[in-house]
């Protein structure tokens, strides 16, 4: 019973992976005349470089607005969170980035990263500011794929022409440490970035203090049975502090909300349509409902 109801409650976090994330960027510098922004780690030697134009899908170069970046770029927004173990010494993961329709939202695939995951590129993309994108990120072999988010902020400045808010994209590499962080100590990083995600748009779109976004953690960690140390719990409300203090845009923020609501719902609904709940208990069904009801009283202001 305890992993039919921990699975409901991944499965409805999950979804907010999958929602449109919107800009406060303002203005956009994208040329016409180029297929995307090509950033590469300037470490990778001519065989590393082919494998990942090979997995990014890009024949010619020309095509492509391409620049490098360097370790001491990745240094500079990762070092103060992450051991060295996790940074290396080289730049090598790299990414191409193509504009999107304007409300499309942010788009991740990864090949080869082993610690970022698609949806903590998503999160942190959002909380700098980045909107509208496809994002491919690759790396030669398995790596950590950190490099490979400097190289998104700095493909993002390229093509808007505006610099991303300094508070913004230390507080987004904050946030994908924290997030590897936690995913480590409860034993499912997917499960972190959700709940974390949750959390800072509970707390951002109601200006939460220290103690409420404390006393939310502790309902959401109640409502999915996720256990936290006092470490681990300090440190996600540490970080929610921070990116409150930072230039996030709060409409985007009530909207995601809004958006995160209705997917659930209406993701549970389908579940029932399709008779995936048949058999189960009534315990079972009643948290199903629990969960609509649950994430409703977070952000009951934006539904009446």
């Amino acid at each position: 019973m305890r992993l039919k109801r921990f699975t409901a409650g991944a499965l409805a976090l999950s979804i907010l992976a999958t929602l449109p994330t919107a800009a406060l960027a303002s203005g956009s510098a994208a040329s016409e005349d180029t297929a995307g922004y090509l950033i590469l780690g300037e470490d990778l030697s001519d065989s590393q470089e082919k494998t990942v134009l090979k997995l990014l899908d890009v024949d010619d170069l020309s095509d492509y607005e391409v620049s490098y970046t360097t370790h001491e770029e990745e240094e500079e927004l990762f070092g103060s969170y992450l051991s060295a173990s996790l940074l290396g010494t080289k730049a090598l993961s790299s990414i191409l980035l193509i504009p999107a329709e304007e409300g499309s939202g942010i788009t991740v695939t990864t090949y080869n990263i082993s610690y970022c995951t698609e949806e903590m590129y998503q999160t942190a993309l959002a909380d700098a500011g980045v909107a509208d994108v496809e994002v491919h990120v690759a790396a030669p072999t398995s790596l950590s794929g950190t490099c490979a988010l400097a190289s998104a902020f700095k493909a993002y400045t390229i093509m808007t022409g505006e610099e991303l808010d300094e508070d913004a994209t230390d507080a987004a590499a904050e946030e994908i440490v924290t997030t590897g962080e936690v995913g480590e100590a409860i034993g499912d990083t997917d499960t972190a970035t959700k709940l974390i995600a949750v959390l800072k748009e509970k707390a951002l779109s109601e200006g939460l203090d220290e103690d409420e976004i404390g006393d939310t953690l502790d309902q959401l960690c109640e409502n999915m049975e996720v256990t936290l140390d006092d470490e681990t719990r300090q440190k996600i409300i540490d970080l929610i502090v921070k990116l409150q203090n930072a230039d996030i845009d709060l409409d985007t923020i009530k909207q995601q909300a809004s958006d995160l609501y209705d997917s659930i719902k209406s993701e549970l609904e389908k579940l029932d349509e399709s008779g995936a709940t048949e058999g189960s208990s009534n315990a079972f069904t009643a948290l199903i409902q629990s969960i609509v009801d649950f994430f409703k009283s977070l952000f009951g202001n934006l539904f009446g």
